[in-house]
């Protein structure tokens, strides 16, 4: 509806309204969160976390106006397969922006219970967001590097009960974890870094998942398996959209059954760690191919496009 202003402008325009919806929300949800770790009852903790879900579901809605209000978007969504989940479910995704974070609450509105994303910790220090995100449960990680485990293999601990109580809280209050299993936004630089066998992902972390899946596997309804991009704003998609010129989301949802076959001891059964991190990775060579072949069908549009005068001739 305002694209058509200039970016400078509409980058403007969105951050207000994105800092006024964050404070408007946020707010009360620390006062809820101060009330629940002075009134530590069940009916207490009920009520809050049915407002704390009140308040995110306004939270959501509003940047899904925002967005639209903004940005011309072509959304190339397959997003058929998500029934309305009652219970607790599981989110995996690939991870390229903070529009992530957006589009993921964008596609899922009104089928899920509320999203609990795995954070690193770093963000908690973000003014009013990174608390009242910890109000709201969701598990922050340090992510330690291999050599500082090597240095201090107590730090896997913390990370370890993070996880294990953001799970715990699954159980008793229905949300869905959002896990974005890779680490780390995905960047042509990270990737050769690391020397990634894929070629539009970063390789996965199984621990983080496989650990979720062991303590609460049995008690979700599905495990979501969402392929995101924005194949016109690879570069920075999260600016571009404060700038209203995000042009394509793409998005597949994939419903994964959850299965004995992924619910195990991570930590201390080798066997099956081993195994789950095999289906990890396969799942992301399945991701990738599915990317492949997104840029492949966009490639052979480009002549019939150029051919017809674009795409609404």
């Amino acid at each position: 509806m305002l694209s058509f202003l200039p970016g400078p402008l509409l980058f403007i325009i969105n951050f207000i309204l994105i800092v006024i919806n964050t404070v408007i929300i946020a707010t009360p949800i620390l006062i809820l969160a101060l009330l629940r770790v002075l009134l530590p009852f069940k009916t207490t903790i009920k009520l809050i976390e049915k407002l704390n879900l009140f308040l995110y579901g306004i939270w959501v809605h509003n940047n899904s106006l925002t967005i639209a209000l903004t940005n011309k978007i072509d959304w190339q969504v397959n997003s058929q397969n998500i029934t309305k989940i009652k219970n607790s479910c599981i989110i995996i995704c690939n991870h390229q922006s903070w529009a992530d974070i957006v589009m993921i609450c964008h596609i899922f509105k009104g089928k899920i219970p509320i999203t609990k994303f795995f954070l690193k910790h770093s963000l908690i220090y973000i003014p009013l967001i990174g608390l009242a995100c910890l109000g709201l449960g969701m598990p922050f990680l340090r992510r330690y590097s291999k050599q500082q485990l090597l240095k201090n293999p107590k730090l896997k601990n913390k990370d370890i009960e993070s996880t294990n109580k953001a799970c715990r809280r699954l159980i008793h209050a229905p949300s869905t974890l959002v896990n974005f299993v890779e680490g780390t936004r995905y960047t042509k630089e990270k990737a050769d870094a690391v020397k990634s066998p894929y070629r539009h992902l970063m390789p996965p972390k199984a621990a983080s998942l496989g650990i979720a899946l062991g303590q609460i596997g049995k008690d979700i309804d599905v495990l979501f398996n969402t392929t995101l991009r924005y194949p016109d704003n690879e570069e920075s998609p999260f600016i571009d959209m404060l700038k209203g010129k995000l042009k394509t989301v793409y998005a597949n949802v994939e419903p994964i059954k959850v299965t004995d076959e992924i619910i195990g001891d991570y930590l201390g059964n080798k066997q099956f760690k081993h195994s789950f991190t095999l289906w990890l990775r396969e799942l992301w060579e399945r991701k990738d191919e599915e990317l492949d072949e997104m840029y492949k069908k966009r490639e052979q549009k480009k002549p019939a496009e150029k051919l017809t005068g674009g795409k609404n001739n």
